[in-house]
């Protein structure tokens, strides 16, 4: 909640920052100045190599987890700083003391990963499609509110702007079931004029890059408009589980499903 955070640190020493985006809407673009490091976990899930932290995006509800080293001179100042369209901004500060020992050592090891199922055979995962469509300029004429087609100037006037699938509302029917154990795989196509931080609750998913590799455990995929993507996890927890644009005003206006596992 503090717009000019700061505090101190000596130069050399290595430090854990938890990055959290609490923010509804703003998707950040981030670097250090005055520190150098890794990413060492994404949205609570180790990485299995630390990565160069250079210049990284956080979306609303994403996390990073990055150990740095403090190289700033004593006197200087260290900050995580956000780049933006007017200008680069510090969002926190550390003033640099003399330096501590020099503690450093190469890239850190990976940190223990977490009890995640393997995410299993993709061939026979089950699979289902997500249409992401609404807001202002996109092509969305009318969507499904109370059961009924609706225009868009109506779906408006009630708080509607956003649609999965054709549905601007929560559905009284899952997106997908899915057996426990199971695994799933969920098609996403953002055809709005907007980026969307996509949010699972209950799981944790990995995208499926080209030729079928995956990337990195996350529960939030950044969407950019006209973006394709695709994820894949295991239902390893039985419920109903809400998928959902963590951009809460969207989320509010009609950017809301769920899964059920059993």
């Amino acid at each position: 909640g503090d717009g000019y955070w700061t505090s101190e640190a000596r130069q050399n020493d290595r430090l854990r920052l938890r990055l959290v985006n609490a923010s509804n809407a703003r998707i950040f673009s981030l670097s250090l100045k005055g520190l150098s490091g890794w990413v060492v976990a994404l949205d609570g899930q180790p990485l299995a190599v630390p990565e160069p932290a250079g210049q990284f995006v956080l979306a609303p509800a994403q996390r990073a987890d990055l150990i740095v080293d403090v190289t700033a001179e004593a006197g200087a100042e260290a900050s995580l700083v956000s780049h933006e369209r007017g200008g680069s901004y510090a969002v926190a500060v550390y003033r640099v003391g003399p330096a501590a020992a020099d503690r450093r050592t190469a890239t850190p090891a990976p940190l223990p990963a977490n009890p995640v199922p393997d995410t299993g055979s993709l061939k026979t995962a089950r699979t289902v499609d997500l249409v992401m469509d609404g807001g202002a300029m996109g092509g969305m004429r009318s969507a499904l509110l109370n059961g009924q087609d609706t225009d868009i100037r109506t779906l408006v006037s009630q708080g509607k702007a956003w649609a999965f699938n054709g549905q601007a509302e929560m559905t009284d029917t899952p997106l997908l079931s899915a057996r426990t154990g199971e695994t799933v795989r969920i098609r996403m196509d953002n055809r709005s004029r907007w980026p969307h931080a996509m949010h699972l609750h209950g799981h944790h998913f990995r995208q499926v890059l080209q030729e079928e590799r995956l990337g990195p455990l996350r529960d939030t995929l950044l969407m950019q408009s006209g973006e394709t993507a695709e994820i894949a996890f295991v239902a390893d927890n039985p419920g109903d589980w809400l998928l959902h644009c963590h951009m809460v005003e969207h989320a509010a206006a009609g950017m809301m499903t769920w899964l059920k596992v059993s």
